[in-house]
């Protein structure tokens, strides 16, 4: 009997189609770890127990919009969701960290911590609890309108980065 021999560019193709195909690989924005019942997801307003008032409704409008802006999962009602995203902002600070030479504040970085808790509401059970940080940081001014707008845009790129944060440890389990 014959044997059929197959050249060595077959056996490298077979092994990296094989080996694609075993990992799991997919391009960044494309798959999901979630279990396949888990499709869509609420987000009530996150409550706020930190010490600066009424930033909690900017935050879960940005973690909203990193869900959207993702794709993968369908931000609904309440009464329509296979989740639930509870999350509550616990901390909230604002610190100079460097100095001018006439002593006036140059740098400041706000920091934030949010605490996170996602219900599968298909089995009724939490899927993820966890606590986030994150901090930014922005140059003051003279000007007093100047360094605001500065901290608000320092703000925006915190809330932006946990939204972010939020969508990968969801959706790609890291």
């Amino acid at each position: 009997m014959k044997q059929i021999r197959f050249p060595f560019k077959f056996w490298v193709l077979l092994g990296i189609t094989l080996l694609l195909n075993g990992c799991g690989y997919h391009l960044v924005g494309t798959g999901s770890s979630l279990p396949p019942h888990l499709k869509t997801l609420f987000i009530p307003v996150f409550s706020n127990s930190s010490s600066e008032p009424e930033i909690h409704r900017e935050l879960t409008s940005a973690i909203i919009n990193s869900f959207i802006t993702d794709g993968r999962l369908k931000i609904v009602r309440k009464g329509s969701s296979d989740m639930v995203m509870n999350g509550s902002l616990f901390y909230y600070d604002l610190r100079a960290v460097s100095f001018s030479s006439s002593d006036f504040a140059s740098d400041y970085i706000v920091k934030l911590g949010v605490e996170v808790e996602v219900i599968d509401k298909v089995n009724d059970k939490p899927y993820i609890k966890n606590k986030f940080t994150t901090k930014w940081d922005y140059r003051a001014t003279s000007d007093i309108v100047d360094t605001e707008s500065a901290r608000l845009a320092a703000l925006e790129e915190a809330y932006k980065e946990l939204g972010n944060r939020l969508v990968s440890l969801l959706i790609d389990q890291f």
